[in-house]
């Protein structure tokens, strides 16, 4: 069996900066969160930057150089959560950890850094302490798995099993490469592919939609990646970012898809973190081919549908 936790990610999204001709101010990323304050913290690769309540921006961790941070979670103290991927050449292998990010500034790991972390442990988090891992490797495509791991530390497969496509429950489910994941009240949601998947917390897999990545009017679409990151309403609607097409989708909870808001290139969205007032904040990166990236901008979709610029770092 194959046990990656995550790094496959790590490699895909390392694959996309390859394509740029030159050193880059901000790889992808799909890092976003909101507080109940309605303070934005998303990442920007390396540094994780902090939009106030009054739309300014500041350096919420400062980046290390060399270590990625790809994906945000938060809790309902408003504490941060994120992973560091680091690649040790010496070693010929990764270095990962977990971190914390108080509301005073403090950061801690949760797991310190080394070669692998414990299995199942990942910045997804329930309210009974359980966390969630993805398992898989994209390359030889033998087996994806959705692992979770106890407060207590007691670790088994929630769903998943050989690569491929299928619902089901815990092992009948097939999943193939899961680029993001986000905890919602009821479940657990996924961008699988082209696809937005739902399992329940006792481990039944379920599509809300497929061929997500298709659209006839997408501006210059791009011809690498697909779906990113993702968020989940009280009710169960799913927002997604579909980077190729440069559009925001709302899935709703009975799968009907709708396109919220569209990017003029070079911009196109990674990430997606919805307030609880019900604006929706978008995380874009600018690229241009073949191999121009420009640093990320903040857009919020209000509640009202009014879209906004808030934040472009320089």
């Amino acid at each position: 069996m194959i046990r990656t936790q995550r790094r496959s990610a790590y490699l895909a999204f390392a694959a996309l900066a390859a394509l740029a001709s030159k050193p880059l101010s901000a790889h992808p990323a799909w890092g976003i969160v909101v507080d109940h304050s309605g303070q934005v913290y998303f990442s920007d690769l390396e540094t994780v930057w902090r939009i106030d309540p009054l739309g300014r921006l500041s350096v919420a961790r400062s980046g290390l150089s060399g270590r990625h941070v790809h994906e945000l979670a938060i809790d309902d103290q408003g504490n941060v959560y994120g992973p560091d991927y680091e690649y040790v050449s010496e070693a010929a292998g990764f270095r990962t950890a977990l971190w914390r990010l108080d509301s005073s500034g403090r950061v801690t790991y949760t797991v310190p850094p080394g070669r692998t972390l414990p299995r199942g442990a990942s910045i997804w988090r329930d309210r009974a302490g359980n966390t969630y891992s993805v398992e898989e490797d994209n390359h030889l495509k033998r087996e994806t798995l959705l692992v979770k791991r106890s407060a207590r530390g007691e670790v088994t497969p929630l769903a998943g099993g050989r690569y491929g496509f299928a619902d089901g429950t815990g092992s009948h489910a097939q999943f193939s490469n899961i680029a993001a994941l986000t905890i919602g009240q009821q479940a657990l949601f996924v961008t699988d592919g082209s696809a937005v998947r739902k399992v329940s917390f006792t481990g039944v897999v379920s599509t809300l939609a497929r061929n997500l990545d298709t659209d006839k009017n997408a501006q210059r679409p791009l011809s690498f990646a697909g779906l990113m990151g993702l968020a989940v309403g009280p009710t169960g609607d799913v927002y997604v970012a579909d980077f190729r097409n440069r559009r925001v989708l709302k899935v709703t909870a009975k799968g009907v898809v709708s396109v919220l808001q569209r990017c003029d290139p070079p911009w196109t969205p990674t990430g997606v973190a919805l307030a609880p007032n019900g604006d929706l904040h978008v995380l874009e990166i600018g690229f241009e081919p073949p191999g121009t990236w420009l640093k990320p901008r903040i857009r919020k979709l209000s509640s009202r549908g009014v879209t906004t610029t808030e934040a472009i770092v320089k």
